[in-house]
C-alpha cells in the first residue's frame, strides 16, 4: 500500500472517530448531572462539555494537519455568527465598565468550536446525528417518567419530574427541540432514508431494512415518549412551541389549509374561515393565560420593567450575562415609585427575562439585537443544494421551535438547548450554495515544520484548557462543600472552603453572595460587608440586601442597614421577611415610632401563601407592639 492510500484512510478514520465523538456529545451531555458540583445540572454538564470539547479539539486538529487543504471555505452563516461573537465579545470586555465571571460566556466560546467541527463532519453523516439527537430525547423522556414515578429522585422540591435539569421549564425546553427533529425525521422518513442508502456503499438487503427501521421507528419513539412526557410538565412556552411547528411541519407535508382554500372559492366563505381560524388561536392563547395567570402576569410585570434597563442602555445594553446584576434594583425602583400596585403580588428574585430576545436587547443593545436579526435573516433566506432539502427543512423548524420557545422561556441559559441550536446551525451552514473560498499556502502538504509548529501550538492550548477546567471542576466541588458546612452551621469550615476557591470566583454573583450570607452568620460583618458590596456588581437580589442589613446592623451602621432593608423590601415587596428585619432593626436602635408603624403595616399585609414562618413574624410583632404599648402612650 502506498504513502497516499495510507495517509487517506489515516485520515477517513481520523474523520470518524470525530463522528463517533459528536454522537456520543450529543448523547451523554444533556443525561450529566453530577451531585458533587454546586448547582450540578448546570455545572457538571460545563465541567464535561469542556472535557469532550479537549478531546474534540485534539482529533480537529489532527484531522486539519493531516488534510491536504488547499484552501479555507466559509458561508455567509459564518460570516454573520463570527460577527455577532465578536461583537458580544467586545460589548463584554471593552465597552462595559464591569463584567463578572459567567459561565454562559464559557459555553459560548465551547460552543463556537462545537460549531466548527460540526462543520467539517460531512452532510452524509448528520442523519445520524439526528437519531442521536432523538435518542437522547427519548433517554431523557423516560428518566422524567421514572421520576414521576418515584424511581429517581426530582432535582426541584416542588417538582417530581425535572429530567436532569434544575427544573421542569428548561427540560421541556429541551424534549421540544427533540420533538420538532422527531416529528420532521418522521414525516420524512422515506426521503432521508433513500438519501442515507444511496450514500452508503453496503449493498447488503439487511442494511437496507436496517436503516429503514430505524430512521422509522427511533423518531416515532421519540415522538411518543416526549409526547407522553410534556402534558405533565405544565410548560405553556413548550405546548405553544409544539403547536405551532407541528402545525407548519404537517401542513408542508400534507397541505391541509391549502386543500380546504381550494375548495372554498366564495370570498364570504374565506374570510369566515379565516376569521375561525384566527378566534381558535385566540382562545387557545387567551386559555394558555388564563391556566397559570399569576405565572402570566409576573412575566409580563418583568419584561415591563426590562424594557426600562433597555431605555437607559439602548445602544450597547448592560453587557453579555449581566442582566442579574442591574435588574433588582430596576425592579426595587419601580416599586418604590408604585407602591399600591397589584404588580407586588407577582414579583420576586428574577434572574431571566422569560424572553431571550428581550434579554438579549437588554445585555447587548440594539446594535448587538440588529446583528442578531441579520443573522436570523441569513438563515431564513439561506440558498440550499437541492439534494440537502429535507435535512436543511428539519433544521430550520427546530431552529424556528426554540425561537417560540425563547419568546416565553430562557433556553439560551441551557447548555443542552444551545447544543442542537448549534447543530441546526451548522447543519445550516453545511448545506448552503454560495460559499466564500480563501486559497492558503500549502505548507502543511509539504513542510513537516509547519505541521509540528500547530501540534505544538494545539498542545499548549490543549493544555491551558485542561488546566482551566480542572481548576473550575475543583472549585465547584468546594463551592459546594462550603454550601454543605454552611447547612450544618459550620461556618468556620464553610468560610474556609470559600477562602480557598476565591481566586477562581472573586467575580462571580451566585459565590459572592454566598460567601458574604456565611462570613455574615458567622459574625464576621466588616468582612461581610466588603463581600456582599462587590457581589452586588455581579448579582443583586433579596438575598444579598437582608445580608448586607444584617452585617451594617451588627457593625451599628443602623442608616446603611435601614437603607439595605429597605432595597430588599422594594425589590420584592410582597414578601415578609426583609420587612420583619427592619422592625427589628427599629426596636434594637431604639426609633419606637418606626417599628410600631412597620409593625402594624406587617400585620395588615395580604399573605400571599401561608406558612408557619409568617405565622411566626406576625407573633414577634404582636409581641413588639404589646410591648410598647404597656412601656409608652403610642399605641392606643
Amino acid at each position: 500500500m502506498n504513502k497516499f492510500k495510507k495517509e487517506l484512510i489515516f485520515l477517513n478514520t481520523l474523520k470518524q472517530i470525530l463522528v463517533v465523538l459528536t454522537v456520543a456529545f450529543i448523547l451523554v451531555l444533556p443525561q450529566i448531572n453530577i451531585q458533587k458540583y454546586v448547582f450540578p445540572t448546570v455545572t457538571s454538564k460545563l465541567i464535561y462539555f469542556l472535557y469532550g470539547s479537549i478531546i474534540l479539539f485534539g482529533v480537529f486538529i489532527l484531522i486539519i494537519v493531516f488534510s491536504k487543504v488547499k484552501f479555507i471555505s466559509f458561508s455567509k452563516i459564518d460570516m454573520v455568527l463570527f460577527i455577532l461573537i465578536f461583537y458580544i465579545t467586545m460589548n463584554r470586555y471593552f465597552i462595559q465598565s464591569c463584567y463578572g465571571f459567567s459561565i454562559r460566556y464559557i459555553e459560548l466560546l465551547g460552543l463556537s468550536f462545537f460549531y466548527l467541527v460540526l462543520r467539517h463532519v460531512s452532510l452524509k453523516d448528520y442523519p445520524w446525528l439526528l437519531l442521536s439527537i432523538i435518542i437522547s430525547g427519548i433517554s431523557q423522556a423516560v428518566y422524567g417518567n421514572l421520576q414521576l414515578l418515584g424511581v429517581y429522585s426530582s432535582n426541584h422540591s416542588g417538582f417530581k419530574m425535572t429530567g436532569s435539569f434544575f427544573n421542569p421549564g428548561p427540560y421541556a425546553g429541551f424534549l421540544v427541540s427533540v420533538w420538532v427533529v422527531a416529528l420532521a425525521m418522521y414525516l420524512y422518513r422515506d426521503q432521508i432514508t433513500a438519501q442515507v442508502q444511496t450514500q452508503i456503499k453496503i449493498k447488503a438487503q439487511f442494511f437496507s431494512e436496517f436503516t429503514k427501521y430505524i430512521f422509522e421507528y427511533i423518531p416515532l419513539l421519540g415522538i411518543v415518549f416526549i409526547s407522553l412526557v410534556l402534558p405533565a410538565l405544565q410548560s405553556r412556552a413548550s405546548w405553544i412551541a409544539v403547536l405551532i411547528c407541528s402545525g407548519i411541519l404537517l401542513e408542508i407535508k400534507y397541505h391541509f389549509l391549502k386543500k380546504v382554500f381550494i375548495k372554498v372559492t366564495q370570498i364570504f366563505q374565506k374570510t369566515a374561515l379565516i376569521l375561525l381560524f384566527i378566534g381558535i388561536l385566540s382562545t387557545t392563547f387567551f386559555n394558555l393565560y388564563r391556566y397559570k395567570k399569576d405565572s402570566s402576569d409576573g412575566r409580563a410585570f418583568i419584561w415591563k420593567v426590562t424594557t426600562e434597563i433597555i431605555a437607559d442602555s439602548p445602544l450597547f445594553g448592560v453587557g453579555f450575562d449581566q442582566f442579574s446584576a442591574h435588574y433588582m434594583n430596576y425592579q426595587a425602583d419601580y416599586f418604590s415609585k408604585n407602591r399600591n400596585t397589584i404588580e407586588i403580588l407577582v414579583a420576586d428574585n428574577t434572574h431571566y427575562v422569560f424572553n431571550e430576545w428581550l434579554q438579549f436587547v437588554a445585555e447587548n443593545g440594539i446594535i448587538g439585537f440588529l446583528i442578531l436579526m441579520i443573522a436570523t435573516f441569513v438563515l431564513i433566506k439561506i440558498k440550499i443544494k437541492k439534494n440537502n432539502k429535507v435535512i436543511v427543512f428539519v433544521g430550520k423548524t427546530g431552529f424556528l421551535a426554540i425561537g417560540v420557545f425563547a419568546c416565553f422561556s430562557y433556553p439560551m441559559q441551557i447548555l443542552p438547548i444551545k447544543l442542537i441550536l448549534i447543530f441546526f446551525l451548522a447543519m445550516l451552514s453545511n448545506s448552503a450554495i454560495e460559499v466564500f473560498q480563501f486559497e492558503i499556502e500549502d505548507i502543511l502538504n509539504e513542510q513537516w515544520v509547519g505541521k509540528i509548529s500547530i501540534l505544538l501550538l494545539s498542545f499548549v492550548a490543549i493544555f491551558q484548557i485542561f488546566f482551566y477546567t480542572s481548576n473550575l471542576q475543583r472549585g465547584f466541588v468546594v463551592w459546594n462543600n462550603a454550601l454543605n458546612n454552611y447547612q450544618y452551621s459550620d461556618y468556620k469550615g464553610a468560610i474556609k472552603e470559600f477562602e480557598f476557591v476565591y481566586p477562581i470566583f472573586k467575580k462571580n454573583g451566585d459565590f459572592l453572595m454566598n460567601y458574604g450570607k456565611t462570613l455574615s452568620m458567622a459574625g464576621k460583618s466588616r468582612e461581610a460587608i466588603t463581600v456582599l458590596e462587590k457581589a452586588k456588581l455581579y448579582q443583586n437580589n433579596t438575598i444579598i440586601a437582608t445580608a448586607l442589613g444584617d452585617s451594617y446592623k451588627a457593625t451599628l451602621q443602623f442608616d446603611k442597614a435601614e437603607e439595605s432593608y429597605q432595597q430588599a423590601i422594594n425589590m420584592a415587596p410582597n414578601k415578609f421577611y426583609a420587612t420583619y428585619l427592619l422592625v427589628k432593626l427599629y426596636d434594637v436602635s431604639g426609633n419606637v415610632n418606626k417599628a410600631v408603624t412597620t409593625a402594624k403595616k406587617l400585620l395588615n399585609k395580604d399573605i400571599k401563601i401561608p406558612s408557619t414562618a409568617i405565622n411566626e413574624i406576625q407573633e414577634e410583632m404582636k409581641r413588639i407592639l404589646k410591648k410598647y404599648n404597656k412601656s409608652t402612650n403610642h399605641i392606643n
